[in-house]
């Protein structure tokens, strides 16, 4: 596995309590939280056995990467070459049979994770096997049963170990960099393209500090565009900024797999007194949400707390998604635990990292947002990103 003590015990605490043989992942984020690896190209899978034996088996060229990061048992191969043409299946056949003669496993269950949902892309194409690696593993292993562990995966990956975290709070203290130059640039007369180009620039200057492999996506949404960024995802265009737009800078940065979801909204010269009300609940919002924060907290608790704020300050419709969701493992999946949502089920536990959003939207106008990572400890909450 990695070399993470907390992460080794507690994924081989699950892989038992589930009364598995072994856990086999194949998508990018399970196999960093099972072994340590985020692996580029997705043509990668790992397995972990109840014995406590950790195997990757990845793209030889990923070999160097794999062996900074995980104490894994290696299985390199070549995905394509020059001799054959074969697709991604067909070359991980002969890999699976190396694996299931290292290990060997008998009658039993082995856990593997199906269901559809986000996953984050550690390159520009990511292969993704799914239905395909049920037939594989039944052809190496014929005496074990398939079994879904999606939930099982979930659950892993909503509780951060303290190294866990930590690459999250310096992904999150590197994402200032980006926010940092934001006032410089943010100027009348400039487009969002222009303005979100500069940002990153200065992001990408830090972006591997502390990290083999660091990148980010900044986003600027100007004027009745930032009214738009209550959509499901973000958008920067060419639109040219005017004095008195809100302008909202979004972003999701990543080191080494460990994702940040961010958002800061600033003006375009002095702030109107609507733009000051909006601010001044958003503020409140987001105080009432983190003073709620703490283990054994149901999650529709902090929402609401949030939520029940804006109502006061007679923002009855404005406010529209919900105040947060995990962050970390995925940067911006709102089914990722804890699902800070009116309706979630989930209760907060010590070591979850999530976002909080609060956020006001009016159509055509502007929209307004402040979006904090946040992890949740045993006396409260601990903002990631406080700049």
């Amino acid at each position: 596995m990695g070399s993470d003590p907390r992460r080794r015990d507690i994924v081989l605490r699950a892989i038992r309590n589930a009364e598995l043989q072994a856990i086999v992942c194949f998508s990018p984020t399970d196999i960093l939280l099972m072994t340590g690896y985020w692996p580029i190209m997705g043509f990668s899978l790992a397995m972990i056995t109840n014995e406590g034996e950790a195997f990757v088996i990845l793209p030889e060229d990923e070999v160097e990467l794999a062996e900074a990061n995980s104490e894994a048992q290696l299985i390199p191969y070549k995905p394509e070459t020059l001799e054959s043409l074969t697709g991604p299946s067909e070359a991980l056949t002969k890999p699976l049979q190396e694996l299931a003669a290292k290990a060997p496993l008998e009658n039993g269950r082995v856990g593997t994770g199906l269901e559809d949902g986000v996953q984050t892309m550690p390159y520009q194409s990511v292969n993704r096997f799914c239905s395909t690696i049920v037939p594989l593993l039944r052809n190496c292993y014929p005496k074990v049963s398939v079994v879904l562990a999606d939930a099982m995966l979930e659950q892993l990956r909503s509780v951060k170990t303290p190294i866990e975290l930590n690459k999250i709070r310096q992904a999150c203290t590197l994402a200032a960099a980006g926010f940092n130059e934001a006032p410089r640039a943010i100027v009348a007369g400039r487009r969002e393209d222009e303005v979100a180009a500069d940002i990153n620039a200065a992001f990408a200057r830090v972006a591997n500090n502390g990290f083999q492999r660091g990148q980010g996506y900044f986003f600027c949404m100007s004027g009745p565009n930032s009214a738009k960024a209550a959509a499901a995802y973000a958008r920067t265009r060419s639109r040219v900024l005017e004095v008195g737009d809100l302008v909202m800078i979004h972003a999701n940065t990543v080191g080494d797999g460990f994702w940040t979801d961010i958002t800061r909204t600033f003006v375009v010269g002095a702030s109107s007194d609507s733009q000051e009300r909006m601010q001044h609940a958003i503020a409140e919002a987001r105080k009432a949400a983190l003073e709620t924060i703490t283990p054994n907290v149901p999650a529709s608790m902090v929402d609401s707390a949030a939520r029940d704020v804006f109502v006061r300050h007679g923002y009855f419709s404005e406010f529209k998604h919900a105040v947060g969701h995990g962050v970390g493992f995925a940067a911006t999946d709102p089914n990722a635990l804890p699902r800070l949502h009116p309706k979630s089920p989930d209760v907060l536990q010590a070591g979850m990292t999530f976002n909080i959003e609060p956020a006001l939207y009016f159509d055509a106008v502007g929209g307004m947002r402040h979006c904090d990572v946040v992890a949740c400890t045993d006396s409260g909450a601990e903002i990631l990103t406080p700049f």
